[in-house]
């Protein structure tokens, strides 16, 4: 590699470093509401993921989807689903190309309270991109999806 190779590949390194600890931050201040949905539920980080990954997809996800989005298990997304729906925020149904399958989907109360929980923290966390033009905050949002291989909703 030449010189200017390595002061490029130092310059990515040190800017992926930035956005690393910017989103790092972004984080701390999201968490630090310390506001969940479901209040009163008691539900595990693995269980709140796979209700906000099942709010957030665009088509209806196997159990098997679920396992390889959240890097767990098959056996652990049935002990997750089997709770959620003990709760009432799970539902499954036949898949509708392969009988044999079952996909995962919010009942109506748990999507509704996803989706207000994430309208108030929007809100709550609104002056935080303050800083940022429309336009700026269009880019950092497509720029996320795409680190984040997510389809937008």
């Amino acid at each position: 590699m030449t010189g200017g190779g390595q002061q490029e590949d130092a310059a990515r390194r040190a800017n992926a470093a930035r956005v690393l600890e910017s989103v790092t931050l972004l984080g701390r201040a999201i968490a630090a509401e310390r506001r969940t949905p479901f209040e009163g539920l008691t539900l595990t980080r693995s269980q709140l993921e796979t209700l906000f990954l099942l709010a957030h997809s665009a088509a209806p996800l196997t159990p098997g989807r679920v396992a390889d989005r959240l890097g767990i298990t098959p056996g652990a997304v049935t002990q997750l689903v089997d709770g959620l729906k003990a709760e009432g925020l799970v539902e499954t149904d036949r898949h509708p190309d392969d009988a044999r399958s079952r996909v995962l989907r919010l009942t109506a109360g748990a999507a509704q309270q996803v989706e207000r929980f994430e309208a108030d923290t929007t809100t709550r966390l609104l002056p935080v991109f303050e800083q940022l033009s429309d336009d700026e905050l269009d880019q950092l949002a497509r720029l996320l999806r795409a680190l984040t291989d997510e389809e937008p909703a």
